[in-house]
């Protein structure tokens, strides 16, 4: 399935890759830090949608808008800003834009925009709702909904994108820039639930989408997300579900064949 095209202009790096994971599984993402260069791309690509900060380091996202509309570019526009007011807000949508989000932005909401923005034009909801193939997204994240944080929804989209690799408090802590003793305690408070129980929530689901498939053996099941120990996979995945993967999987294939 061809992906949806969207364009980030954003110029804070951490912002621009949480939203760039956030929607890399099903979307063709291109970045812009200015608005010349988001204008740029506008120009000589088709693209699905348009996330836009508003405050930008060469003019304002409300600039951005009133040049896409003088140049008649009708692309659908999500504006960002941590700097929200009632006239950005009232000035923005006067100029076209499809949903307006203020920072700290939860990913959820973020993606739901998005969806919508796609869905009318170019089967949007559709192509993200597909997401569900390639990565996971439990309830606990959820909570990070209430809970904006940067770092912790950072840290999940490295656990939704890498859960099958030997992820390790320590490494996560490094990658995200902060103590794994900070991480840690963050983590529980954001989402509810510990970052080990998280990722092991993250490898049992895609373990149950998998045997769900039936393509691949129990084994290769195991492997793919993220166990080399047979006999832990089958004991971890009793006490979620209360039966065996071999049995989730023959039920599964029989609710599917009827």
């Amino acid at each position: 399935m061809e992906k949806n095209s969207v364009l980030i202009v954003e110029d804070n790096e951490d912002v621009l890759e949480v939203f760039a994971m956030s929607l890399s599984d099903t979307c063709d993402v291109r970045r812009a830090a200015t608005g010349r260069d988001g204008l740029a791309i506008l120009r000589n690509e088709v693209v699905g949608a348009v996330v836009l900060d508003y405050r930008l380091p060469d003019r304002t996202g409300l600039d951005v808008l009133d040049e896409m509309r003088s140049a008649h570019l009708r692309v659908p526009v999500i504006m960002v800003t941590g700097y929200g007011s009632e006239s950005v807000c009232t000035s923005a949508f006067r100029l076209g834009v499809v949903d307006y989000l203020t920072k700290p932005v939860a990913i959820l909401e973020f993606m739901s925009c998005v969806r919508r923005a796609l869905a009318p034009s170019s089967g949007g909801d559709a192509a993200i709702g597909q997401r569900a193939a390639t990565a996971y997204d439990p309830a606990p994240l959820k909570a990070a909904e209430a809970q904006p944080d940067l770092p912790i929804q950072k840290a999940v989209q490295l656990i939704r994108h890498r859960y099958w690799d030997s992820l390790s408090l320590a490494q996560l802590a490094r990658e995200i820039g902060m103590s794994k003793y900070r991480l840690s305690h963050r983590f529980t408070q954001v989402m509810g639930v510990s970052l080990r129980k998280y990722l092991l929530g993250v490898r049992l689901e895609r373990a149950k989408h998998l045997l769900s498939a039936g393509h691949l053996s129990i084994t290769e099941v195991a492997q793919s997300v993220g166990f080399s120990d047979l006999p832990r996979f089958d004991k971890l995945f009793r006490r979620d579900t209360g039966l065996t993967p071999s049995t989730y999987r023959a039920q599964a294939l029989a609710r599917g064949g009827g």
